[in-house]
């Protein structure tokens, strides 16, 4: 089963119908046996609560009309203009919600729109459906003022109602974190956000999911998430939107300038993001150095490869660039030392502190909180060795790999399978040799006999 956004309250009543198993409907409608009594009896809920907003007459004008629409409800089962008048006289249900002590109007409404989503769905015209899904969600999103959690729980109940199969869903989706984010209530949505994948699968396994209806997603919850400052999340999914135009027959004229130097800025800024080759090796960012920006893609290409002294000689060079984008150099420094200790910790089983403190242009007494930093962050992974001044190394985060790195790589697993297949042969040699030693025992106690 999906991840569904909202759990239902579902009413437990055997044998009743689509209608009926709608969440919470229970709290003002008591149940017939069809869908057309439970309609009846939200038509009557409706009536009342316009005649009491706008007085009896437009509760008068609703009622013939609903009744008009209604008369033969169970028999045509055509619900569709009974939802569109529904709808056109649910602008003021959250109007009708008092401040203090509204619990109950709450469920009454909340109950009400069940009974409309449950009426949605038996919709048998595809673009009425269409068009009803947008007018609700829009009716729903209209104010962030008016009981705004009520709203997101509504349009989450949307979503629910209808099954991955149906186009509608992303859309609802859509409206939901649109929704969220502009009435400050994303935090309610962000934990769901790791259904993502599982859900986009489903939109793309039906069609219903292009590929700017992806880019226009991740870059829009990128920003919705830094918003709630949720930063490294934000950079993760700002990732996601330049994967997207990896791809052929991608047009980088399409891309969002700012959000590709906001991903560079994320890089150099957020302390545990220190891999570089991946984000220089997109389009949008090769795109961007061409751009007056391109000093931004030559600062993190002094993170992918460089060293502190190429750092401090950018820096001079280019003071501004860091005053513009609020980059502190100091920030930056501890990350650059830390990339340089993996560097050089690379092939190598120890270092001395002094070779290390040299490297990273520090004093050898404060040399070794930058190692214990190094090892914790995961940059290196080993240990000091304080007798002999050294750092042990098991091995080291790798800056980049390319040709040497590979030539590295494939030395190593050359010499682990040659390890190996001289453990197999003594193995080998040593069964060997117990077998015949049994053999000539066994041998001799015969002779012995």
């Amino acid at each position: 089963l999906k991840p569904r956004l909202f759990k239902f309250v579902r009413s437990r009543q055997p044998n009743r119908s689509r209608a009926a198993r709608t969440p919470a409907m229970a709290v003002y409608i008591t149940y017939g046996e069809g869908e057309a009594d439970a309609v009846v009896q939200g038509g009557e809920w409706l009536k009342t609560i316009i005649a009491s907003q706008k007085g009896p007459e437009a509760g008068k004008e609703f009622d013939d009309k609903f009744k008009e629409l209604s008369a033969d409800l169970e028999n045509s089962q055509c619900y569709g203009p009974v939802f569109d008048l529904f709808l056109e006289h649910s602008e003021d249900l959250f109007g009708a919600i008092p401040e203090a002590r509204g619990e109950d109007r709450v469920k009454e409404v909340e109950s009400f729109f069940a009974l409309a989503l449950s009426m949605l769905l038996m919709s048998e015209e595809a673009e009425h459906m269409d068009s009803a899904t947008t007018r609700l969600c829009k009716l729903l999103t209209s104010s962030t003022q008016q009981h705004p959690d009520l709203r997101l729980r509504l349009l989450m109940n949307l979503h629910n109602t209808f099954p991955p199969s149906l186009e509608f869903r992303y859309r609802v989706f859509k409206y939901i974190i649109d929704y969220a984010a502009e009435a400050n209530l994303f935090d309610q949505v962000m934990p769901y956000l790791e259904y993502l994948d599982a859900w986009m699968a489903d939109w793309e396994t039906f069609q219903h999911l292009q590929p700017e209806d992806k880019r226009t997603l991740f870059l829009d919850l990128s920003r919705y998430v830094r918003a709630i400052g949720k930063r490294l999340d934000s950079f993760q999914l700002l990732k996601r939107y330049h994967q997207l135009f990896q791809v052929d027959g991608a047009d980088l004229k399409d891309h969002d300038e700012d959000a590709t130097a906001q991903l560079l800025i994320d890089a150099i800024q957020i302390p545990s993001v220190i891999q570089f080759d991946d984000i220089l090796s997109y389009d949008t960012v090769k795109a961007l150095a061409k751009t007056k920006r391109g000093d931004l893609v030559k600062l993190c290409d002094v993170f992918f490869t460089g060293t502190v002294n190429d750092l401090r000689d950018f820096h001079k060079k280019k003071e501004a660039l860091f005053k513009e984008h609020g980059l502190e150099i100091q920030d930056a420094m501890s990350k650059i030392k830390l990339l340089t200790m993996a560097t050089m910790a690379q092939g190598r089983s120890e270092m001395s502190l002094q070779e290390v403190a040299k490297g990273i242009e520090e004093s050898e007494d404060s040399i070794e909180p930058w190692v214990v930093r190094a090892i914790s962050e995961g940059v290196i992974d080993g240990r000091i060795d304080q007798l002999n001044h050294k750092v042990l190394v098991k091995s080291a985060f790798q800056r980049k790999f390319e040709k040497d790195e590979w030539a590295f790589l494939d030395t190593k697993l050359s010499s682990w399978i040659d390890n190996l297949e001289s453990v197999i042969k003594f193995i080998g040699e040593q069964k060997t040799l117990k077998e015949a030693s049994g053999a000539a025992a066994l041998a001799t106690a015969a002779g012995v006999a």
